[in-house]
């Protein structure tokens, strides 16, 4: 990929791709080669010739004389570009008559259709198809309309020329015309005017439409995506591959992107040759030929006024096309008084804004009858002064513009329906009459950072359908009349992150989709969010400060897709979650307070995807989770769970099952499951050489489909080619890859080793090698989707590439990678904050001493990890984050003295509370137990394994939500605090090998809300005190391994509440309890005795 743009204009191409190659191993695609001119092959192919060993150059043509070409001459010759051996050409040949048959069938048929008296004659059509697939699905799809005998024998019967020169298209094109013949009528004027926009140009759905209905060509938004539609079932249109990749289901209906077939394109500018006309502003005195064209594009246009003197006095469409921000003469539209659709968004770079400020000719008043205007990346600060005067518009784009303010004049366009104003990143003010564009139902305000309100009047838009706010970044409020836009279906307010609330009513009775990604101050929903009765798509990605949903959420009875991932402040879903029948998509991904599912959720049946990886304090599942007819179940990072339900194993709709971080016997039951239900499963290959064949075992997986793939040995790769004989990065079902060396060689077999893009999981072990392959640099690029990356035991690398830049990073670990001794603003790239990296574990970095959470470790500049929710930190003594660590829910740390920040978190604003720690092997001098005071939100504290520790730090006493504090093999201590019975909220305290305590304080009689007390090899404890009795709250008590603990106090017969009391290894203690005392413990459920 390269990193800057070439201008051909200015510089020698030659030249730049020589020096942009050299260093590269690259692929280069040309498609659809037509070029036949051995001298015109050459020097491309000299432009080609640079780069490492094992470039590649992929050529696809329709002529063979083409592949001859590309066969011969000099560098050919020279070996200097190989051409391949005859017989590794693909030669993709042409269709059988049956097969294109096959082809229109499903075009031309439904399942229940009757098909006598035309399969013969469909078949005799399909002989005309030359065996193109692009006829066939044409064809088909016309056939789909005109199901009668009578039409089909037209078809059949049809007979077209073009009256073009005999060529290597003649035929193709009359092949297409046939089915051009046959479409529909009311669809012809709308295909053939796609010839106005450039071969491979992008098509904007919305815009396509507004251009058709200002031409009037279609009367309705409805015609047009009709005729979208039908276009698209013809193959005359197409989506293109970028558009489907993370499309988001928010715009399902729609396309918003479209692109035609070249040889479509030429069929179509054939048609429309008397019609439209490229206008070179080089050779506009040529252009008085042009006169009765009614649509053009202007090219090359270089600042001369003069040029608009010969447009064309009678065009209906002007589209102006890559002409780099040059100025407009005041004068320019002076002849074009027809015109309805003016595209100047070819004026602006690529859709970015134009180096310098300008200004709308004065003369764009005079189109009268403009209905369509497109100013897409025009630097405009202000419209024209008249430009009220345009009555007739209805379509007015201003996208990427440098407006501050809209005047309110342009509320005069009553005619207005279309109004998209995105990108105005210098747009603070609408005007306040807004609401007079009563006709308007379309308006975009996405990204238009600086608008801090609406006005009251966007109320009256009684029309509106489709409203994106999208990135209004410091939007704060909406106006409170908002719900009575009771047209609109279309909502998007994502990324408003400064938006606190919705309206107390939201009642939109035709609201299909709502996004309110990234809200992040968005509080809870309003309560009468459930009357949102048409609702299908609702994303709550990133709603922070989401702790709840509504109880009317349930009467959501259309919803079909709901994203919840990141909202982790969520505690729980609504017990009658089951009333979602529609539901089919269910994203729960790093909702980490969430600790259980509703059971009634198991009664989704047409639920088919459910994500619940890093839900990391989710302890279970339904027990009736097995009734879901789930096709995708994501589980990774349930770091609490155990268990799953046996009934997985009976949902035989599972397609894919995904349990990479868990527990182990989790993991021992989920690959059971996957083998089961015949999963694509894992793959452990052992490299070894096969010294008979000269090579690597590794060759052996060339044909191999699996999910998950661990190569072991890899240093046994002797030769670097073998691994590229692997295809590794086309074997796109690998979702988990584990490179495994033992410490033994490394880069040039990684390097051959890139993964396939759609890899989730990736692993790196023992890779010895002190640099990384090109590609491990660019991996945001090469592996965007990751989210859980694994470093292990590399000991030559002192330097760490930039993963932090890696978009979907949930999960990092680093283990054993000794010479890192600091990670900075490398390891961040140009990605900026690691917004998604939810958990990340440093394992034996010894020698780890900084690592940076800002881009210079200075505290006035943008945090970097802002939101972690667990921070595990084992055996890195040196480590220090800088300027201080990142805001964790959970933290582990495990003798690793220098974590805890000296002065706390600094201005770093996050809804993340530190919630859970466990410090294990921590030797803490006072002031390293003093930082715990910035940690007053703690629920859950664990110390373990900490010698010296003869009483707990007072700092403890700033847990005052403290639910659970757990003090596991502190063999030093010797008593607890008085204060320990301030700790109000104690639900759990649990005392695991303490050997010196001899006594609990009786201050703990005051924590009332106390309901588990366990106590296991507490050897100094002989006896429990008479106040236990006070504890009102307790249900479980367990007393284990105490063996000096003789009898239970009298006051135990008053715990009420009490419903399990177990002893284990306490001889004295159990003959006491079986006999004498037994009448103290005579009212509770549930006593096991353990010998």
């Amino acid at each position: 990929m390269l990193n800057s743009t070439i201008n051909l204009d200015s510089c020698d191409l030659q030249f730049h791709l020589k020096k942009e190659l050299a260093t590269r191993r690259y692929l280069i695609v040309l498609d659809d080669l037509w070029e036949e001119d051995g001298n015109n092959l050459e020097r491309l192919k000299e432009m080609l010739q640079h780069g490492r060993k094992g470039s590649r150059i992929i050529v696809t043509t329709r002529n063979r004389s083409v592949v001859q070409q590309l066969r011969t001459g000099f560098l050919a010759n020279q070996r200097k570009i190989c051409p391949v051996p005859e017989s590794d050409m693909i030669d993709l040949v042409v269709l059988e008559p049956a097969e294109c048959w096959e082809l229109m069938k499903q075009r031309a048929f439904g399942p229940d259709d009757d098909h006598s008296g035309l399969e013969e004659i469909g078949k005799q059509i399909a002989g005309k198809c030359g065996g193109l697939p692009l006829v066939a699905n044409a064809l088909g799809q016309v056939m789909s309309e005109l199901r009668t005998v009578g039409a089909w024998e037209d078809i059949r019967d049809t007979k077209v020329d073009l009256g073009l020169r005999e060529g290597h298209q003649k035929e193709t094109l009359e092949r297409l015309m046939l089915s051009y013949h046959h479409m529909k009528l009311e669809f012809k004027m709308c295909f053939i005017y796609l010839a106005t926009f450039p071969k491979g140009f992008v098509m904007d759905n919305n815009h396509l439409i507004q251009q058709w209905n200002a031409l009037g060509y279609i009367n309705s938004r409805h015609d047009g995506q009709r005729c979208i539609n039908y276009l698209l079932g013809m193959s005359f249109l197409r989506i293109p591959g970028s558009a489907l990749v993370g499309s988001s289901p928010l715009h399902f209906k729609a396309p918003p992107e479209l692109v035609m077939h070249d040889l479509v394109h030429d069929l179509a500018s054939t048609i429309f040759a008397d019609e439209f006309i490229d206008l070179d502003a080089t050779r506009s005195t040529s252009w008085n030929k042009a006169r009765y064209y009614r649509h053009a594009q202007l090219t090359n246009f270089k600042n001369d006024p003069k040029v608009f003197k010969y447009i064309p006095g009678k065009l209906r469409s002007l589209h102006f096309r890559d002409l780099g921000g040059m100025k407009l003469p005041k004068k320019a539209f002076s002849r074009c008084k027809y015109i309805r659709v003016l595209d100047l968004s070819g004026h602006s770079m690529n859709g970015q804004l134009a180096p310098s400020i300008m200004v709308l000719p004065s003369s764009i008043n005079k189109l009268k009858l403009i209905r369509y205007l497109d100013a897409t990346g025009l630097p405009i600060t202000s419209l024209p002064k008249n430009f009220h005067a345009l009555q007739n518009m209805e379509t007015l784009i201003l996208s990427n513009s440098l407006l501050e303010t809209l005047p309110d004049s342009i509320c005069r366009l009553t005619k207005l329906c279309y109004l998209d104003l995105s990108g105005g990143c210098n747009l603070s003010k609408l005007p306040g009459s807004l609401g007079k564009l009563s006709q308007l139902f379309f308006l975009n305000l996405c990204g238009c950072s600086t608008l801090q309100e609406l006005p009251e009047s966007i109320c009256e838009l009684t029309c509106l359908h489709h409203l994106d706010m999208s990135d209004c970044s410091a939007l704060q409020k909406l106006p409170e009349n908002f719900g009575s836009l009771l047209k609109l279906s279309f909502l998007n307010l994502s990324s408003c992150s400064k938006l606190t609330k919705l309206p107390d009513s939201v009642s939109f009775p035709h609201l299909e989709r709502l996004s309110l990604s990234n809200c992040h101050e968005l509080g809870n929903l309003p309560i009468d969010f459930g009357h949102l009765q048409k609702l299908e798509f609702l994303n709550l990605f990133g709603c922070y400060k989401v702790s709840m949903l509504p109880g009317s959420f349930c009467q959501l009875n259309h919803l079909k897709y709901l994203d919840l991932s990141d909202c982790h402040n969520l505690e729980e879903l609504p017990k009658c979650f089951g009333n979602l029948f529609e539901l089919e998509y269910l994203n729960l991904t790093s909702c980490s307070k969430l600790r259980q599912l509703p059971e009634s959720l198991c009664k989704l049946f047409k639920l088919r995807f459910l994500y619940l990886s890093y839900c990391l304090q989710l302890r279970g599942l339904p027990s009736s989770f097995g009734d879901l007819k789930l096709q995708i179940l994501h589980m990774s990072g349930l770091i609490f769970m155990d268990d799953c339900p046996d009934s997985i194993g009976d949902m035989t709709s599972l397609t894919q099952l995904v349990s990479d971080i868990a527990t182990s016997h989790l993991l021992e039951k989920t690959q059971a499951i996957r083998k089961h239900l015949n999963l694509m499963g894992t793959v452990v290959h052992h490299v070894h050489e096969i010294e008979s064949r000269g090579c690597s075992s590794i060759v052996d997986l060339m044909g191999l489909t699996c999910s998950e793939l661990i190569l072991i040995g890899l240093q046994n790769v002797r030769h670097p080619e073998d691994a590229d004989r692997v295809s590794l990065r086309d074997k796109s079902d690998i979702r988990v890859l584990k490179l495994d060396w033992q410490n033994e060689g490394g880069r040039s077999v990684l390097d051959r080793l890139v993964p396939p893009r759609t890899l989730e999981n990736f692993w790196l072990v023992g890779y010895s090698s002190k640099d990384f392959p090109n590609w491990i640099f660019h991996t945001s690029s090469y592996l965007p989707f990751v989210s859980e990356l694994t470093l292990s035991c590399l000991e030559a690398c002192d330097c760490l590439p930039p993963f932090g830049a890696l978009p979907n990073l949930r999960k990092l670990s680093l283990e054993y990678i000794p010479n890192i001794r600091k990670i900075g603003k490398e390891f961040y790239g140009e990605g900026g904050p690691c917004m998604k990296l939810r958990v990340l574990v440093l394992t034996l970095m010894e020698n780890l001493m900084e690592w940076w959470t800002t881009e210079s470790g200075e505290e006035t500049e943008e945090f970097l990890i802002p939101i972690l929710h667990h921070l595990q930190i084992v055996d890195c003594p040196k480590l220090k984050f800088l300027p201080y660590p990142p805001r964790s829910m959970i933290w582990v740390m495990g003798n690793s003295e220098t974590i805890l920040p000296e002065q706390g978190f600094g201005k770093h604003l996050s809804s993340i509370n530190p919630s859970a720690m466990v410090l294990n092997r921590c030797r803490f001098s006072q002031d390293k137990w003093d930082r715990l005071q910035h940690f007053p939100t703690l629920e859950i504290f664990q110390v373990s394994f900490v010698s010296g520790l003869r009483a707990l730090p007072e700092v403890m006493q700033c847990f005052t939500s403290l639910t659970g504090l757990y003090l596991w093999s502190l063999k030093d201590l010797e008593t607890l605090p008085v204060w320990l019975g301030h700790l109000g909220s104690l639900q759990v305290f649990e005392i695991q090998d303490c050997p010196n305590l001899t006594c609990l304080p009786e201050s703990m009689k005051k924590l009332t809300a106390l309901t588990d007390l366990t106590l296991i090899e507490c050897k100094g404890l002989e006896t429990l005190p008479e106040w236990l009795g006070q504890l009102t709250s307790l249900e479980e008590l367990t007393i284990r391994d105490c063996p000096n603990m003789t009898c239970l106090p009298e006051s135990i017969r008053c715990l009420s509440a009490l419903k399990l009391l177990e002893i284990a290894r306490c001889p004295s203690l159990i003959a006491r309890c079986q006999g004498e005392d037994a009448h103290k413990i005579c009212h509770i459920p549930k006593v096991e005795f353990w010998p």
